[in-house]
């Protein structure tokens, strides 16, 4: 195969490929560092603080404990839970520019942009004629969800680049040891961004093979050995490690029962494949049929892959939370890259010769959300938040974003950490509620020492606060022992009042229950600030999670951030 170089590539191509790494590049980085990070962005940055301090992900970071989750997470005071991939790659960045949001989201929009690349490569090498790079551009520049997870302080990015760099040395595949050794190596670097990932990705690539790979180019006994005798090696010392499986990550369930759960999330994940806008659902459903009628095997490969992904991820990933009855969308986000492939064959195979009909259809599909079903298109969930414009009506999702990126609106959790930095002095002893949202606080206000991260072990919040006193104390009792053994009172629920407490939204409500406990101990506390925001960052990369504009109408009384101060 001719080898890719600039002299062979026609100028059409060039100037698409220099719009596509402009435009990006401004998608990915332009104001990149606005928004505080948000809960699991900024258990993702401390961890990497912590692994630049000590090499190691401890969960002690000065005078404050990481304990997202409950301690769940933690094995010994040190994070076993979460692959390491995304605390590394953060360490030198968030150590250079503590607290700094720009610098803990750069590498992870790096990633993005250097799987960008490797998307307009592989179209070079493929030899891809100008109206699939055309196409493809729009594609990648109209996924706003791709660019959202670029953009995320998260594992997503690295796992999309490594799931994609994995997919081209597959389709590419020889039996060069550079090859080899490199399918390796991505291999494992996409194990230690999400194990979950690096099994779904790897079924995609065994059932592919077992259909239409091997009769293309079969791989031998000593090809297979250099690919996966490193795997087996580095990646069993990962395990043994970061080992997830040592965790308890759901409840138990009749097999019954469990079955009908997973099937139901083979159906929210191919679901939100098209609501969340990963992929054109209509072209991706489409795809199969249409192979009857322009003979692509590249519309059957594609179509199995993202179906196979999404079944073996219903099946590996945990249960959603009890209420939520939609899938866990950045399981999904792997599969971004390959639904826009997926999409561009489905519209060159339905418009054939009638070329000129793919602009339109490629508008409609890339550049609004009509496609997607537009206003029919949603979740019903009631424990999603309310105010989140979404879905509901036909819009362009990449100038809601444009526009987003212009005129961000202002940030909930960097509001909150600038008066903690302005008004608390050094270790001043802060409870925030929900405990997801101590983190952001604890990465860009760290003065303050967050309170009260350990506490019984209870279904949720409210079956906590309704327990007996009696329970209470002795599941707590259990808590002080092992690995919390011997961590100041201030870190467990309830033992030391603190100076501080910081109640986000409708949490205020059982932080009142709280303070009313306290009262009975003589502990009394006051409003000191109300912050008028609305209490949550809606920024994250799903986008029924995610407002391009600033939520204006919500209620002051039970919707905003309420800083209560001790009296005594």
């Amino acid at each position: 195969m001719t080898p890719v170089t600039i002299k062979n590539i026609r100028p059409a191509k060039i100037v698409t490929a220099f719009v596509v790494v402009m435009m990006s590049s401004f998608f990915l980085f332009f104001n990149l560092g606005h928004y505080a990070l948000w809960d699991d962005e900024a258990d993702t940055a401390l961890f990497a603080e912590s692994v630049w301090r000590t090499g190691d992900t401890f969960a002690m970071l000065d005078h404050n404990l990481i304990a997202h989750t409950n301690g769940q997470e933690l094995k010994n005071l040190y994070n076993r839970y979460i692959p390491p991939l995304s605390f590394y790659l953060a360490a030198p960045f968030v150590g250079l520019a503590p607290g700094s949001a720009f610098a803990a989201r750069l590498p992870f929009a790096v990633c993005g942009l250097l799987t960008v690349l490797l998307m307009l490569f592989w179209l070079a090498r493929a030899g891809a004629s100008v109206s699939t790079w055309l196409l493809m551009s729009a594609g990648i520049l109209g996924n706003v969800s791709l660019m959202l997870y670029f953009r995320q302080c998260r594992y997503y990015s690295p796992s999309i680049l490594a799931a994609t760099a994995l997919a081209y040395l597959y389709v590419y595949r020889d039996s060069r040891k550079r090859t080899l050794l490199a399918t390796a190596l991505v291999s494992l670097m996409l194990l230690a961004s999400n194990f979950m990932f690096y099994v779904a990705v790897y079924a995609c690539i065994v059932v592919d093979y077992l259909l239409w790979g091997r009769k293309i180019r079969s791989l031998s006994y000593s090809d297979l050995a250099v690919i996966f005798v490193p795997q087996i090696i580095l990646g069993g010392l990962l395990i043994s490690v970061y080992n997830l499986l040592g965790e308890k990550v759901g409840a138990n369930y009749n097999t019954l029962l469990w079955l009908t759960d997973k099937i139901n999330m083979v159906f929210w994940n191919i679901r939100e494949i098209n609501s969340c806008e990963h992929g054109v659902g209509i072209l991706i459903v489409l795809a199969p049929f249409l192979y009857f009628i322009s003979r692509d095997k590249r519309l059957l490969r594609c179509s199995m892959a993202i179906f196979v992904y999404a079944v073996v991820i219903a099946f590996l990933a945990p249960k959603p939370f009890e209420g939520y009855n939609m899938a866990t969308v950045r399981y999904l986000a792997v599969v971004i890259p390959i639904c826009i492939y997926t999409s561009v064959l489905s519209i060159q195979a339905l418009t054939g010769r009638a070329k000129w009909l793919a602009v339109p259809l490629a508008v409609l599909a890339f550049g609004t959300n009509a496609l997607h079903g537009g206003p029919l298109v949603g979740v019903d969930n009631k424990a999603m938040f309310s105010k989140i414009i979404a879905h509901g009506r036909i819009r362009s999702t990449v100038v809601e974003f444009t526009r987003e990126l212009m005129d961000p609106p202002p940030s909930a959790y960097r509001a909150t950490a600038d008066w903690i930095n302005v008004n608390l002095k050094e270790n001043e002893t802060v409870w925030v509620m929900p405990d997801f949202a101590t983190y952001p606080l604890m990465f860009h206000a760290p003065r303050a020492l967050y309170a009260w991260q350990i506490r019984p072990h209870f279904a949720d919040w409210y079956a906590f606060y309704r327990a007996p006193e009696d329970m209470f104390e002795e599941q707590l009792k259990k808590r002080k022992e092992g690995q919390f053994k011997g961590l100041p009172e201030i870190h467990f629920y309830g033992q030391i009042p603190p100076d501080y407490v910081i109640a986000f939204g409708p949490h205020a409500v059982l932080a009142d229950t709280s303070m009313k406990r306290l009262r009975k101990r003589g502990v009394h506390y006051a409003m000191a600030k109300q912050i008028g925001l609305y209490w949550y960052d809606l920024i994250r990369p799903e986008l029924f999670w995610h407002s391009f504009r600033e939520i204006k109408d919500f209620s002051r009384a039970s919707e905003a951030i309420y800083i209560f101060k001790r009296l005594d």
